[in-house]
């Protein structure tokens, strides 16, 4: 056991999945859950994913030795502040948000150096939410991501890495801008242009035809992130909104490049570009 009472802001796909692995394999006594919806809790303890839950900040227990917040990324520093009365010198609180540097910063001016913070992106998920949606082997072989930085305490560090190591993750140390930069291309741009994508498919008029009917297999799996929590992604582009604009400048880049080429009916342009692109999808792992 590396936690005696573990408490999960946030008890949905990633905070849930993350409470049943350290379940599963013994490293926390107690799982505490914490969250604004009654129904989502009582499913989460009727699923075992808890042991019981709180809904007020100020009901935090005594003697919490972890706090992890899974809560949308705009929220986990103020949460923090709300629970920060009832937690003891030693508790280890890390978050497990897609957007780093921020919430880092924000989180060291906060918390005392008694109560250590360490930032962590688990790159793991889906579309689906709630207590419903956490599986016990989310992370199992997926990249965790740890940021930390010279306030970082060394032995919170350790313990993090090890935690995630042990529910099956493979741990990378990354500085929190350099995070943000990678996941504003990787994944937080991507969100972006399927949610235009599909935004455009709703406001494209073909006579009565509905468009939606005709969408075929592909269409469904380029777009399938569109159904991921609306709040969640609003917060992500607010918070990492520097790295997302650069991915977009030069997204709309090559995209009036490929809107040039077929104007112009230059085909071996064109094709010679989706060659380019065609390589390197092949060598993504």
């Amino acid at each position: 056991m590396m936690f005696r009472k573990m408490v999960v802001a946030g008890v949905g796909l990633i905070g849930g999945s993350l409470a049943l692995a350290a379940r599963k394999r013994g490293l926390v006594g107690e799982v505490i859950g914490y969250g604004r919806g009654e129904e989502n809790l009582r499913l989460a303890r009727e699923r075992g994913i808890i042991d019981r839950y709180f809904s007020s900040p100020g009901d935090i227990p005594s003697g919490v030795d972890l706090l992890i917040l899974a809560t949308p990324v705009q929220a986990t520093a103020p949460l923090a502040a709300s629970f920060l009365r009832g937690l003891k010198p030693g508790c280890l609180v890390s978050d497990v948000g897609s957007v780093k540097a921020k919430i880092v910063r924000e989180m060291e001016k906060l918390l005392p150096r008694a109560i250590p913070f360490v930032g962590a992106h688990p790159i793991a998920g889906g579309e689906r939410w709630g207590a419903e949606a956490a599986v016990t082997d989310l992370f199992v072989g997926q990249r965790c991501i740890l940021t930390p930085t010279r306030r970082t305490d060394p032995g919170a560090l350790r313990q993090m890495d090890s935690f995630w190591r042990r529910v099956g993750a493979r741990v990378e140390i990354m500085d929190a801008r350099l995070h943000d930069r990678i996941l504003g291309v990787v994944s937080h741009l991507p969100h972006v242009l399927v949610y235009a994508l599909v935004n455009t498919l709703s406001r494209t008029k073909a006579g009565s035809v509905d468009l939606k009917s005709y969408c075929g297999g592909g269409f469904k799996d380029f777009t399938r992130i569109a159904s991921s929590r609306p709040e969640l992604w609003r917060d992500i582009c607010l918070l990492n909104r520097r790295a997302i604009d650069k991915g977009l400048s030069d997204y709309i880049r090559n995209l009036e490049r490929l809107r040039r080429l077929i104007r112009e009916g230059k085909g071996d342009l064109l094709e010679r570009e989706f060659t380019r692109a065609n390589e390197v999808r092949r060598q993504m792992a």
